[in-house]
């Protein structure tokens, strides 16, 4: 279209025809009202993009927390190359994992889950160093994640390794909710946006059926053909305008995402006010509410524990970093998202 007007939904500043932001907002309504309905395996996807944020350390933590309150926790290790959760819950590298299950060395996923010696806590584990484990075939993925969808416990929470790999994004669409971590460092910012970034497009094509479409994406995110889409809005305005009854199901797409922000080692009061800013720059350019859970403190005890292979709560329970961890796991209600339902490449 010529003409573009200025919008605000909430708090983003964003162009989008009149058409399209009353389709948001409309969808926006509905979502927000099907999240109240309760799910019974409530998985959640801790990631980031960037290595050495504490993605693996946040995770152990936060699964003991939900243990420790008798749920039945889960921890899957997605990391494939390198595999790690086992050492902060104190375990040597499990004999079974994730290896075994694609090599049918075990039938069925539950035969590759291992006590962790906590209770109400168990662990599936990507430990095994077998060569290309990294790199999942299509097949090897949608299996794992096809049968990560068919287990039974309260919470599952899987740990991903750094980077915006497909194999890595899928990972993280198949959960109810989505959490990022990210330290106060400028490079694990901008890795933080551009993991944000592919993740929306990386849904956006595995939803939509249209070829045309798809093709576009694909040439938007390698700023080819002179397609080049610094924001989802981009994107929709230039879908619009070949597939203008595309946007009432883009709009239910992207307001069914839930999505969450932890910053790790947060040291300065100027580290602990990154995260809302973060939220908010996100909600502008990617047009999707991203809810800032809270800040995790940084903690000489931390390595001193991880060094040890102690737990966390093991080590030193009584830690600012620790308590904060407790603090940000009882947010962690389980509400109703659309996780991907992983059908398309």
């Amino acid at each position: 279209m010529d003409i573009q007007k200025k919008v605000a939904i909430g708090t983003i500043n964003c162009y989008l025809t009149p058409q399209l932001r009353s389709q948001w907002l409309a969808m926006a309504e509905k979502v927000a009202i099907r999240k109240t309905k309760a799910v019974e395996n409530y998985i959640l996807a801790i990631g980031g993009g960037k290595g050495g944020t504490g993605k693996s350390l946040i995770t152990a933590s936060m699964g003991i927390c939900l243990a420790s309150r008798g749920n039945e926790v889960l921890l899957i290790d997605a990391d494939l190359g390198t595999a790690n959760l086992h050492t902060l819950l104190g375990l040597d590298p499990p004999q079974t994992g994730l290896s075994d299950f694609l090599a049918k060395k075990k039938s069925h996923i539950n035969g590759v889950i291992v006590k962790t010696g906590i209770n109400n806590l168990k662990l599936i584990s990507g430990a095994k160093d077998i060569i290309g484990m990294a790199n999942l075939s299509y097949g090897q993925k949608r299996k794992i994640l096809t049968n990560i969808k068919k287990l039974n416990y309260s919470y599952i929470l899987v740990d991903l390794g750094p980077g915006t790999s497909f194999n890595t994004l899928d990972f993280f669409l198949i959960s109810h909710c989505g959490i990022l971590i990210t330290s106060p460092e400028p490079t694990s910012i901008e890795n933080t946006y551009r993991f944000a970034r592919s993740l929306l497009f990386r849904y956006l094509r595995n939803m939509i059926s249209q070829k045309v479409v798809k093709s576009m994406i694909d040439k938007g995110v390698m700023q080819r053909d002179g397609h080049k889409f610094y924001s989802v809005f981009d994107l929709l305005e230039a879908i619009e305008k070949i597939e203008p009854e595309l946007g009432d199901s883009i709009a239910s797409y992207l307001s069914s995402l839930d999505i969450k922000l932890i910053v790790n080692q947060a040291r300065t009061t100027r580290d602990r006010a990154i995260g809302q800013k973060m939220a908010l720059a996100a909600r502008k350019y990617f047009g999707i509410p991203i809810d800032f859970l809270g800040n995790v403190s940084y903690d000489n005890n931390v390595r001193r524990g991880v060094l040890q292979r102690k737990p966390l709560m093991d080590y030193f329970p009584h830690s600012k970093a620790f308590e904060e961890i407790i603090e940000i796991s009882q947010k962690m209600l389980p509400t109703y998202q659309l996780g991907l339902d992983f059908s398309t490449r």
